[in-house]
């Protein structure tokens, strides 16, 4: 159970430093045993309603996983369903549909007589005040200091997706409000380039695009199990997979989602 607190000194000024973990996280499964992962997102913008179908593999198979065909995909809101159309191999979207702030939504999928199920509620958006590319404290290489305001008095749950040059960063960059209700908040966004990929790391002349995500508290408690996972933090007698809001039975999220774009070329 995550405690919330409110009621904070509003518009104060603290510093954070964002750490991130990239490994890749390995699905502890018996030999033969696989399970259907299900990662399911609406946001608020147009044309993002999408549900990707794919399946784990034994543990010691190749990291790739094809999507799974044949499934039907809905989702439901205020009484009024959508249908998701099979796009390309396990991925089922509908542009039928705009998620809106406050709205829950209710994703069913039904793949090979197996039914699953979760719902997520939408929350307000929360942007970037500002982004600009810094050298780390400990490092020469650059990264992402960014400034945003939490809104006061309403638990708020955050993740950040960095792009470069159009690449998506592998690094997970999650929080919630816990000890930063109504404050505004400057971060660094640190992060191992451990592939040692220099497409991965931030140069002079680079476009930088930060997605900045608001999500509902269940969907939270997935990224902070699998970035916990990720860090070697995890029980060793726990499983290895992350906290999933779906029931039926299979991995993976379904997400309602807000998200708010801030891009800048590095000077």
């Amino acid at each position: 159970m995550i405690n919330r607190t409110s009621g904070r000194i509003l518009a104060a000024s603290i510093a954070v430093l964002f750490s991130a973990c990239q490994k890749v996280i390995d699905v502890k499964l018996s030999p033969g045993a696989s399970k259907y992962v299900v990662e399911g997102v609406i946001t608020d913008q147009p044309g993002t309603c999408s549900v990707f179908i794919t399946t784990t593999k034994d543990f010691s198979a190749d990291n790739t996983f094809p999507g799974v065909s044949g499934a039907t995909v809905k989702v439901e809101s205020d009484g009024t369903v959508y249908s998701l159309t099979e796009t390309s191999p396990g991925t089922y979207a509908t542009s039928a549909l705009t998620g809106k702030p406050g709205k829950t939504y209710t994703m069913t999928a039904i793949v090979d007589g197996d039914t699953y199920t979760a719902s997520s509620t939408m929350p307000q958006p929360v942007g970037l005040d500002s982004m600009y590319v810094s050298n780390g404290v400990r490092s020469n290489k650059l990264y992402v200091t960014m400034t945003y305001t939490d809104p006061a008095g309403i638990p708020n749950y955050y993740r950040w997706v960095q792009y470069i040059n159009g690449l998506e960063g592998q690094a997970i960059f999650i929080s919630d409000d816990e000890l930063t209700d109504g404050l505004t908040i400057t971060g660094q966004l640190n992060y191992n380039n451990n592939t040692n990929d220099p497409k991965r790391d931030i140069k002079i002349g680079d476009t930088v695009r930060m997605d900045m995500i608001c999500m509902d508290s269940a969907v939270y408690e997935y990224w902070y199990s699998l970035n916990t996972e990720a860090s070697g933090n995890g029980s060793a007698n726990s499983p290895g997979n992350p906290i999933s809001n779906i029931t039926g039975g299979c991995l993976g999220y379904f997400s309602a989602q807000t998200v708010r774009t801030k891009t800048i070329v590095v000077q």
